[in-house]
């Protein structure tokens, strides 16, 4: 072994195990030498075991200290040094880690009782809540007891009452029960009373033109209800059709009557010839010529079904007409100037030829309105009548009234009625009746 590891090693064995005494020199006579000669072999052989002592022992607590080393947890550094300060060093770091285990653990200690003792607390009081609880609840026991033993008393007293009263309530019974049979018959002749009048009620509803008939009676709908009411004269009445209300003539003579008339011709006394608001309102006298306006019409047509009737006479006097099972204007619009009155027809019959159908899905086409679907100009002022033209016309019964000269498509006319293709009408009523 070198001198420098010797003296290393020896310096860490008397870190450890503390340093030896100093020696002290003293001077010894040489008597005092020879007096203890005797005993030197034993201090050789103290001296021996001193010198083994020291040469041999370090050697062997650095290999325990190293054992013991190489058992700390993996987390210490330098566990696996070979020399005394590295141990020393690696026990040293373990022994803080187990103080702050140990810190550690008495902290969470700490916590567990402070819980523990929060949660002895928390049981006490409900421990003692529970004890009140139970205590309340035998109270309301011991009352309820209380409360039944007072009601079977007083239920022994009704029952003792109503045994010594037999005969009043026998006749109380009695008189129950023959109020009861009166109310029974009472109610079987309601019921049958009831049954009566929800049979008229059905029956009504059933014939729902005669519900709307007698509805009607006292605010007519159109010139039906007034023929329904019992008025037969071709007159001027007031009509309510839906929320207006507006006077209308009515011809109570022609093909059963309560035809409401919405247009006519006869004398060439009204000029016809007219802007979009005065044909929007109406204009003429509701007993001679006039129109009854396209607000009116078209309230009229929107409260129901509608036919048409169109009368017409030439000027030699012979009569044709043409029906219509389908007659509306703007039936389903909300606003029916946006859609400038749509025109809705079908459904012809009649000997004077259909020519209103052509015109049907159109709109109404005044001087100052044009809606029609000739692109080379205005239908209404080059044939002179406002219509529901389409590229132009096939009738054109709002033109021009002409009782002499040939005859045109500016004039009165309905084509190729006879045997002309204008022929000038002497007479034109248009009117309209709830379709049947």
């Amino acid at each position: 072994m070198s001198n420098d590891k010797w003296f290393e090693m020896n310096q860490s064995t008397q870190k450890l195990i503390g340093e030896p005494p100093k020696r002290k020199f003293v001077q010894i006579r040489w008597s005092s030498i020879l007096a203890v000669v005797p005993t030197l072999p034993l201090v050789v052989l103290s001296i021996q075991n001193i010198l083994f002592f020291y040469l041999n022992r370090p050697q062997d607590i650095v290999k325990e200290l190293g054992a013991l080393v190489a058992t700390l947890p993996n987390s210490i550094p330098d566990r696996n040094c070979t020399d005394l300060a590295c141990h020393w060093a690696a026990l040293q770091t373990a022994l803080a880690q187990l103080n702050a285990s140990q810190a550690a653990i008495s902290n969470d200690l700490e916590k567990s009782q402070t819980r523990l003792k929060a949660v002895q607390e928390a049981g006490q009081t409900a421990l003692a809540e529970l004890k009140a609880g139970q205590e309340a609840g035998q109270t309301a026991l011991a009352e309820l007891k209380a409360s039944h033993n007072a009601g079977q008393s007083l239920l022994a007293k009704v029952w003792q009452e109503i045994s010594s009263d037999k005969g009043l309530l026998s006749q109380t019974l009695k008189d129950l029960k023959t109020d009861y049979n009166s109310m029974s018959r009472a109610r079987s002749q309601e019921n049958k009373d009831l049954s009566s009048a929800l049979s008229s009620l059905r029956q009504k509803v059933v014939d729902q033109p005669t519900l709307n008939r007698e509805l009607h009676g006292f605010m007519p709908r159109d010139c039906s209800d007034i023929m329904a009411a019992g008025k037969s004269k071709s007159d001027v009445y007031y009509i309510f059709p839906g929320s207006n209300s507006f006077k209308a003539h009515c011809n109570m003579q022609q093909d059963g009557g309560g035809w409401t008339v919405i247009q006519r011709r006869k004398d060439g006394t009204v000029n016809f010839s007219r802007g979009w608001n005065d044909y929007r309102k109406g204009f003429g006298i509701l007993s001679g010529e006039h129109w009854l306006g396209l607000q009116s019409i078209h309230a009229l047509t929107a409260s129901g079904d509608y036919q048409l009737r169109i009368d017409l006479t030439t000027f030699n006097g012979v009569k044709y007409y043409a029906l219509y099972n389908t007659f509306a204007v703007a039936w389903s619009a909300i606003d029916p100037d946006k859609y400038a009155y749509q025109l809705d027809v079908n459904g012809y019959s009649g000997n004077a030829g259909d020519r209103f159908t052509y015109h049907s899905r159109m709109h109404f086409t005044t001087n100052d309105r044009d809606h029609d679907a000739w692109d080379k100009g205005n239908c209404a002022t080059q044939w002179d009548g406002a219509w529901w033209h389409r590229d132009c016309h096939q009738s054109n019964l709002n033109g021009l009234y002409k009782a002499t000269g040939t005859c045109d498509a500016h004039n009165v006319v309905w084509r190729d009625l006879g045997t002309s293709k204008y022929t000038c009408l002497s007479f034109v009523e248009m009117k309209i009746r709830p379709r049947k």
